[in-house]
Parts: structure tokens; C-alpha cells; sequence
């Protein structure tokens, strides 16, 4: 089968043909339907500091995020048969850790990584532990059902904030950010302001369902945010920037009692006044760190399925498998939204 391989350090992949996969106890084989490219990719094909230091074994096939076919299924497989049309979740659970037995899989204390810590999507086939094998239904588009594990993270976030009836505000308008713009939108949040320095991305908010748009290189965006809110601050904020002055902002944004969902992860350690902008707001704050297994699923599928999110405005780019090295360029660049390869 074809596939883009890492094959050593440096920047860049090949695509090759390699052995299609063989199944272990617990796997499934997939014939990938479409592959998007995500930010954690792009560490890895860049080999930068953070693919360096993540144990990452190379070769190996690049990719985490896909909708996919199953045509195999391994030994000691349940629930899962050749035809159903799946989406993988990225986390693989132990199964056996405090976490895991304790309904919190998706950080489970042995957590390893699908197309990290395995061999990834960017093929023709994939083999996938069972458990992150997601069925979805046949009325989503297999572009957005490549993206479904983002869409999760976004979606999650807005559930943690109760972004219904709420002014919500969303940092970072990269895909993940984007798509909080639209899962907020779902969720009648009552207001949504989007945050970003890129015009190009605060558009495809717009489009999201954003009500208002924040160029952040303008404005002071925690000002901006209470000024809009008639000087009392916005009821939450997501972070999908990982920018720790943006985060600042957001904070100084934010009401008195108001709730924070982090999603980004800051390059570097935030300094932050804890008690005017934590205690005295009482302010909640939760880290994200992806979907509730498998909660979260069911709830984006549903959103999905019965036309209630709409995510299409976040695909900017659909490409051949072949032009991996295009889409990875346009997504360093920052003049896409989700990109798309289709083997």
C-alpha cells in the first residue's frame, strides 16, 4: 500500500509503498476514506523540539485524525465487523490504571498515542486498536468525519463551559478554535466572540456563527470583551491558542463567577495574578485533553447527524494523498482552516 512515512529526522516525509498492516489481538484493519492533517503532525514532520522529546520510534506512517472503512478485524474483537464505517479516536487506553477503571480513559496513566506512538493514517489502510474504532453514522461526510477527533476536543469544551444562553468567547481561530466558534454556535451560546490575529481565519469564524470578531493585533481583547459585555465580562472563554498573553486577556475578559476551558498548550509557563483574575472571580478553570471516552463522541454525532453543526467552512483544502507535501506547506503557513488528504 502507499503511505507517507517519517523515515528520520529532519524535516519532511516520503510517500512510499509499504507492507499493508497485520492485525494483533484487539485491532482492526481500515481502508482510510480521508486523513486531515493536524498541528501535531506538522511537529513531526518538521522533527521539531516537541516531536523530539515524545518517544516517537521512526520510521513511521504519519497521521492520527480519519474516517475510515473496516475490512479486517482481529482476534478478540467485539462490536466491530468488515463495512462499518468508523472515526478514530487518537487515545489508546490501558484499560487497567486508576484512570481507566474510574470512567477517565481519555487520560488514562499509561496513555499511549495513535499515529504517535503507532503506525498513523496517512495510507491506504491503518490498523487501529478496537476500542478507538468509532462507528459513526453513514449522513456524515467522510472529510468531516476525518476530523471528528478535533471536533470532539472543541465540542467537549463547550460542554465544560455550558456555553448554552452564554456569551462565550473563543481564542485562537486556528481548526480546533474554529470549531468551538461552530460548536458554541450549536449549543445556542448567546454571543460568540472570536479571537485571532489572522483575518483570513477571523472570516471562516464569521461563518462559524461568531457574532463578533476580535483582531487581537488591534485591540486589547480583554477590554474589548468586557466593552461588549456592557462592562461585566464574558460568562467563558476557550483557549485554542496556547498564546500566554492571549490567555491573559482572555482572563482579564472574563466575569466574576465565569468559566475557562484550555485547550492550547502554551510553548512556554504562564504568569498569571491568581488572585484578582482566580480567587476573587471564583473563576472555574478545566484543562482539556481531548474527548470523554466515548461521551463526547455520541454527543458530536448527534449534533452531526441531525444538521445541527455544521463544520464544512473549517475544510478549506481536500488533496490527494500524493500532495501531503502541499498541504503540509499551506498549514505551516497559516492560509488554511482543516486540510484534507485523500489516499
Amino acid at each position: 500500500m502507499r503511505a507517507v512515512v517519517k523515515e528520520n529526522e529532519g524535516i519532511g516525509a516520503v510517500l512510499k509503498d509499504v507492507e499493508k498492516p497485520v492485525l494483533n489481538e484487539g485491532e482492526v484493519l481500515v481502508k482510510v476514506k480521508a486523513a486531515a492533517i493536524c498541528g501535531t503532525d506538522q511537529h513531526i514532520y518538521v522533527w521539531n523540539t516537541w516531536a523530539q522529546n515524545n518517544n516517537i520510534k521512526l520510521p513511521t506512517i504519519l497521521g492520527h485524525e480519519c474516517s475510515a472503512e473496516v475490512v479486517e478485524v482481529g482476534p478478540g474483537v467485539k462490536g466491530l465487523k468488515p463495512g462499518d464505517y468508523v472515526a478514530c479516536e487518537t487515545h489508546i487506553p490501558c484499560g487497567e490504571c486508576y484512570q481507566c477503571k474510574n470512567g477517565e480513559q481519555h487520560i488514562c496513566g499509561n496513555l499511549k498515542l495513535f499515529g504517535i506512538h503507532t503506525n498513523g493514517c496517512y495510507a491506504e489502510y491503518a490498523k487501529i486498536p478496537a476500542i478507538c474504532a468509532v462507528k459513526i453514522p453513514e449522513s456524515i461526510n467522510p472529510n468531516v468525519g476525518a476530523v471528528l477527533e478535533p471536533l470532539g476536543t472543541a465540542v467537549r469544551a463547550n460542554v465544560e463551559v455550558q456555553s448554552s444562553g452564554k456569551n462565550v468567547a473563543v481564542i485562537g481561530c486556528g481548526p480546533i478554535g474554529l470549531m468551538a466558534v461552530g460548536a458554541a454556535k450549536a449549543f445556542g451560546a448567546a454571543s460568540i466572540y472570536a479571537i485571532d490575529i489572522n483575518d483570513y481565519r477571523l472570516g471562516i469564524a464569521k461563518e462559524m456563527g461568531a457574532t463578533e470578531i476580535i483582531n487581537s493585533s488591534l485591540d486589547k481583547a480583554g477590554e474589548k470583551l468586557v466593552e461588549l459585555t456592557n462592562g461585566v465580562g464574558v460568562d467563558a472563554f476557550i483557549d485554542a491558542s496556547g498564546n500566554t498573553a492571549a490567555i491573559l486577556e482572555g482572563f482579564r475578559g472574563l466575569r466574576k463567577g465565569g468559566k475557562v476551558a484550555l485547550i492550547g498548550l502554551p510553548s512556554r509557563p504562564l504568569e498569571i495574578d491568581l488572585g484578582s483574575q482566580v480567587v476573587f472571580k471564583e473563576a472555574t478553570i478545566i484543562g482539556i485533553h481531548g474527548r470523554r471516552m466515548f461521551e463526547t463522541w455520541t454527543t458530536m454525532s448527534n449534533l452531526l447527524d441531525k444538521g445541527l453543526l455544521n463544520i464544512d467552512p473549517v475544510i478549506t483544502h481536500v488533496l490527494k494523498l500524493e500532495e501531503f507535501e502541499k498541504g503540509f506547506e499551506i498549514a505551516q503557513n497559516g492560509m488554511g482552516g482543516k486540510i484534507i488528504l485523500v489516499p
